[in-house]
């Protein structure tokens, strides 16, 4: 898990990530590989989240808090994240953890 958390702070440095509003306005695009869900968000924005991690057949987790989420990437309250790069999202796929959904879709 801690390489997972190392993996976002590379990303951040990367510019590969989202945050927030920015998640759900992106699924569209196709740019979403991989969402990262606060295990303590409010019930209201998981549930506005995973329905478009359905929808789209975007992987997800939840294994991490938002104190976690936000020392790995250096930003403060970070609720929810994804991964924009396939290479970064397969790397956390890689290392396992709590990963739900499918994998990561194929770049067109």
């Amino acid at each position: 898990m801690n390489r997972t958390l190392q993996l976002l702070g590379l990303a951040r440095r990367a510019g590969k990530i989202l945050y927030g509003e920015e998640i759900l306005n992106q699924f569209r695009e196709g740019k979403i590989q991989i969402v990262f869900i606060a295990s303590d968000i409010s019930e209201k924005s998981r549930e506005r989240i995973l329905k478009k991690c359905s929808y789209y057949n975007t992987p997800y987790t939840d294994a991490f808090s938002a104190e976690e989420l936000s020392a790995a990437v250096g930003k403060r309250n970070v609720r929810s994240l994804a991964l924009t790069d396939r290479g970064f999202a397969e790397n956390v796929l890689k290392e396992g953890g709590c990963v739900h959904g499918e994998s990561t879709k194929k770049q067109q």
